[in-house]
């Protein structure tokens, strides 16, 4: 008999097929309209203008030139640095920068063009874990999918030449796998399967950490995760299975291994780091430190974390640039003030959510997932300001954007009461649409083509 995930929507009316034809409908329709802004913001963007698109450009270049993986100069890399970077990104980007024509210029598009196209998949991959986590609210699920695709900022980020694309991608398919996982295993803790979850899943997640791997550093934050989501699940019916724990750990590590030891055994070869950023970040004794921030600021500690906190949240929704040395673009102050109220009663409503729902035991597990993985994240975030300032929430979106937008979704679908119903999740959705394609015209593009 086959079970049924803990905590799926029943209906004895209507099939699940047709409850889910008309959101699916409406989901199919919203990737269309993204493509279509992804494809815009990628012809519009000026060149080199994405966020060290010129580094990431140079990378797919010199593979395209010398058919051979580059080295990290450790000494002034000037604007190779990011030639540290694991190739898996660079490799899938050669047959479209061969394919468009012979200018730099349109090899960049051809680039920018697949990035955009590569991006859907992150698209689909948020549904499918809103789906997961709250199976019973699938309008939900389209709203998390489209908050992922027009953030003005990860639009920008998504058209253009990054590997950021490609490790969200990575990030949230784990996560899917994880969520999934947990599920199976409350099955069969419950009594509703007979068997226990397979290894299966657990390959499959290693498989997922060592692509993200080859694709960049920041996967290894997926390693304890998988490892924290292996001993949750491993708690059997009448005691902790501690056999099953061993097998589902070392399936995550001995598989991405497999995947992406070659790489990691490079790095240590050549720059003695496993994943090659103590050299990264020797190479930039020029880049601005918190200590000569603050002081060409003139502020101290708090001042300075304080400026961190309100760039990074600003660029949530979008800063862009440089347009030419620390010059950046921001939006009017009023989207950022409309950005935040959203993004509070999108909190409000889901904490309610938490709340009010009766949530399955695996689905409070796979939330406590998501919250790691994000934790995880920030941790890494603050680390790296504490060498460079870098407020920029964009290193945070593979971990952290995903599972935000589901919660944010599920906050203003129903979770600020039944009168309002859906028209939140609607207005906000239908606001950030329109505000992602306004900003590259009217406030993005206009700096960068001053003199």
């Amino acid at each position: 008999m086959r079970s049924r995930l803990p905590g799926a929507a029943r209906s004895d009316s209507h099939p699940a097929g047709e409850r889910l034809s008309t959101p699916r409908r409406v989901l199919r329709a919203a990737v269309v309209c993204y493509l279509s802004a992804a494809s815009f913001y990628a012809v519009q963007i000026p060149a080199g203008k994405g966020p060290d698109e010129t580094a990431h450009l140079r990378y797919v270049e010199f593979l395209a030139r010398e058919h051979r993986l580059p080295v990290f100069p450790k000494v002034n890399p000037g604007a190779d640095y990011e030639f540290h970077q694991p190739p898996l990104y660079y490799l899938l980007c050669l047959p479209s920068y061969l394919a468009f024509g012979s200018s730099g210029e349109a090899k960049a598009q051809g680039v920018r063009l697949f990035s955009a196209l590569l991006s859907v998949a992150l698209l689909y991959l948020t549904f499918a874990l809103a789906r997961a986590l709250a199976p019973e609210r699938p309008w939900a699920a389209v709203g998390a999918a489209v908050l992922v695709g027009f953030v003005p900022m990860h639009l920008y980020l998504s058209a253009s030449v990054s590997n950021d694309v490609l490790t969200e991608i990575w990030f949230a398919a784990a996560l899917l796998v994880m969520v999934r996982h947990l599920a199976a295993a409350d099955c069969y803790r419950s009594g509703e399967s007979d068997r226990p979850p397979g290894i299966s899943a657990m390959v499959g997640m290693g498989a997922l950490i060592g692509l993200g791997l080859l694709t960049k550093s920041l996967a290894v934050v997926l390693l304890p995760v998988g490892w924290v989501t292996a001993a949750v699940a491993a708690r059997g019916r009448e005691r902790y299975e501690w056999g099953r724990l061993g097998r589902e750990a070392a399936a995550i590590t001995l598989v991405a291994l497999a995947i992406a030891g070659w790489w990691l055994w490079r790095n240590q070869q050549l720059y003695g780091d496993l994943l090659a950023q103590k050299a990264f970040l020797s190479a930039f004794t020029d880049r601005p430190s918190p200590q000569g921030f603050m002081e060409r600021s003139q502020v101290g500690p708090v001042g300075y974390s304080l400026i961190v906190v309100l760039w990074t949240a600003a660029s949530v929704l979008g800063v862009f640039g440089p347009v030419s040395g620390n010059r950046f673009v921001f939006l009017p102050q009023w989207a950022y003030v409309m950005g935040a109220l959203a993004a509070a009663a999108g909190l409000v409503g889901f904490a309610r959510y938490l709340r009010m729902t009766a949530l399955a035991r695996w689905q409070r597990q796979a939330w406590w997932v998501c919250a790691f993985v994000t934790l995880l994240m920030v941790a890494v975030f603050v680390r790296f300001n504490l060498s460079f300032f870098q407020a920029q929430a964009r290193y945070m979106f593979p971990g952290a954007l995903p599972a935000a937008a589901v919660a944010l979704s599920l906050g203003l679908e129903g979770g600020l009461g039944k009168r309002l119903g859906r028209g939140p999740l609607v207005i906000v959705v239908a606001a950030l649409a329109l505000l992602a394609l306004a900003a590259l015209p009217l406030w993005v593009i206009p700096p960068f083509e001053q003199p």
